[in-house]
């Protein structure tokens, strides 16, 4: 199949699957006690307060899940499209997405290149993305039409199957705050460093962690360039934006 044989839309998940749903339900839940509180005439002097803090925590915990659906269908587009904007790429750049899930960043990039190539790895956990796969990520390639600018690999960020010095940028979103130890992040950032070609570029987006990131960066001797928050996804990320010195 060819990049123009393609149809379809592509499809890059519902980010936090499992809380979404978890905060959903919870909030549904408080909001039907708080209404069964009133209409079964329970709402006396001993059951207002009650009713008053489940219509409260419910609501909160309802609108939370409705921002992140729309961060995960609308904001995070926005926000990938700002991130790949700053990178300035010309076309014919190697970029690397570190856990690239279902390929935001990924298809991004592969738009923005003529004939450079867009590699995407991942472990294809389950837990932050539903649906995680290559065979999906691959299938958004198509919908996108730049499958033939699209590859995608098993591996872990913390020792990336690639050589030293053999990418041009690296991006990331939303993935090394996955990492349960601060060494292991900056392990993620040091591979993320060591297979970038000098003068390459790092731009990552992250919930958590961005400021230590920032100093990882700082020690292996890159330039950190910006370090701002995203104001497009839910719950608020934060962007960075790094270059390995030229040699």
């Amino acid at each position: 199949m060819t990049d123009a044989q393609v149809s379809g839309a592509p499809d890059y998940g519902l980010d936090a699957p499992g809380m979404v749903r978890g905060m959903a339900m919870l909030g549904v839940g408080l909001l039907a006690a708080a209404v069964a509180l009133g209409t079964l005439l329970l709402a006396g002097p001993r059951w207002a307060g009650v009713g008053r803090s489940a219509y409260w925590m419910g609501g909160s915990f309802a609108l939370t899940s409705l921002a992140m659906i729309a961060s995960s269908r609308i904001g995070k587009l926005r926000a990938r499209d700002r991130l790949l904007d700053r990178l300035a790429l010309g076309g014919s750049e190697v970029v690397l997405d570190v856990g690239c899930g279902h390929g935001l960043l990924l298809m991004g990039a592969a738009r923005r290149l003529t004939s450079g190539r867009a590699i995407g790895v991942d472990l294809w956990s389950q837990k932050d993305q539903h649906d995680n796969s290559a065979a999906a990520t691959l299938a958004n390639a198509a919908a996108e039409g730049v499958a033939a600018r699209v590859e995608v690999r098993s591996g872990d960020m913390r020792a990336l199957p690639f050589d030293d010095r053999s990418v041009d940028v690296v991006v990331s979103s939303l993935a090394v705050h996955n990492l349960a130890t601060a060494a292991e992040r900056a392990t993620a950032i040091g591979e993320m460093v060591r297979v970038l070609v000098p003068g390459g570029r790092i731009s990552l987006l992250d919930i958590a962690h961005v400021g230590a990131y920032a100093e990882e960066l700082r020690r292996l001797g890159c330039v950190v360039e910006r370090v701002g928050l995203s104001p497009w996804i839910f719950p608020p990320t934060r962007e960075l934006v790094a270059r390995k010195p030229s040699e």
